[in-house]
């Protein structure tokens, strides 16, 4: 089977990989610019073309897909099926139309829940228990096609957006893989969703992860997970963003629940810093300060010269 491949991120490329060992031809990837990245804001390729052009794939990454060109370029390619995982953009109907036999999203929620831009991240931030791939028809509707096929998994207490990302990609390598073959054999199920179940998780902005200390713990702790690596969870000491990269939910004493929310109230060696919350405290274990390299939190205690006392500063 001929498949063009749609797909810009790190959750792709493991996909893109098992299509290709499948023995179906991967005749075009298709990817989104490249994009200036890093402090000397150079253009970098997304990771997905980086890889394609590793395996002398052809590879296009346009502005827009509605460019004549582009969709000339599809039309002739004469796919069976096209694979569109964490591509980045809408896929206009005068291209999900092309295939031969179906246009396949992969999608790391369990559809109709949280369709959108950030569905891995809002089931971390809402406290779902589990998640999942599905494989669903593409439509002009954003991930609202019929259902072909999903499979799901538990989320681990203390697992971040990045490690559950790359266990979705996995599943879905393999699920999306099924399901190709579910259609050659003629064996696919087709089932429509619940839009009246549906809930959107919104694209991820720089500031998305500003910690408000007068939530809960257990609210910051998702919080942390949901936004590692991008956009970071992050508070402010001294006036400088200090990013929590890693942290868990730390047992305190009840006389220092009296104690402000922000305040750090226990530093262990060579380990971390407690912060008191709204409810609970969080023990902040990885960070990185404004302008500096990743360091655990004791360090960077070291390095201000933090004691129990002093505090973050809070929206």
């Amino acid at each position: 089977m001929k498949i063009i491949f749609f797909g810009s991120s790190d959750f792709s490329v493991p996909i893109l990989k098992t299509l290709l060992s499948s023995g179906h031809s991967v005749v075009l990837v298709i990817t989104t610019p490249d994009r200036k990245k890093g402090r000397g804001q150079k253009l970098a390729p997304t990771v997905v073309k980086t890889f394609a052009q590793g395996k002398n794939l052809s590879v296009l990454a346009p502005e827009k897909l509605s460019i004549p060109s582009v969709v000339d370029t599809i039309r002739q390619a004469a796919p069976d099926f096209m694979v569109i995982a964490s591509y980045g953009k809408m896929v206009p109907e005068s291209i999900f139309s092309l295939p031969k036999i179906a246009p396949l999203n992969v999608h790391p929620s369990l559809l109709p829940w949280h369709r959108g831009a950030s569905p891995i991240q809002a089931a971390i931030l809402e406290g779902d228990q589990k998640t999942g791939v599905s494989i669903a028809d593409v439509t002009k509707e954003l991930d609202a096609g019929d259902l072909f096929g999903q499979a799901e998994t538990e989320i681990e207490e203390n697992e971040n957006a990045l490690e559950l990302s790359g266990r979705l990609s996995e599943i879905g390598s393999n699920l999306v893989l099924k399901t190709i073959n579910e259609f050659i054999h003629g064996k696919v199920s087709r089932i429509k969703q619940d839009s009246s179940k549906s809930s959107y998780a919104k694209k991820l902005e720089r500031d998305s992860g500003h910690i408000n200390w007068e939530q809960p713990a257990l609210l910051i702790h998702r919080q942390v997970r949901a936004y590692y690596p991008w956009p970071s969870a992050f508070t402010f000491f001294h006036g400088k963003r200090l990013k929590i990269l890693a942290a868990h939910q730390a047992k305190i004493q009840s006389d220092q629940n009296k104690m402000p929310a922000g305040t750090i109230i226990k530093i262990e060696q060579n380990k971390s810093i407690h912060v008191q919350t709204q409810k609970g405290a969080l023990e902040l274990i990885r960070v990185q300060p404004e302008g500096c390299k990743e360091m655990s939190a004791f360090e960077f205690a070291l390095g201000q010269r933090i004691k129990m006392g002093d505090r973050f500063e809070s929206i």
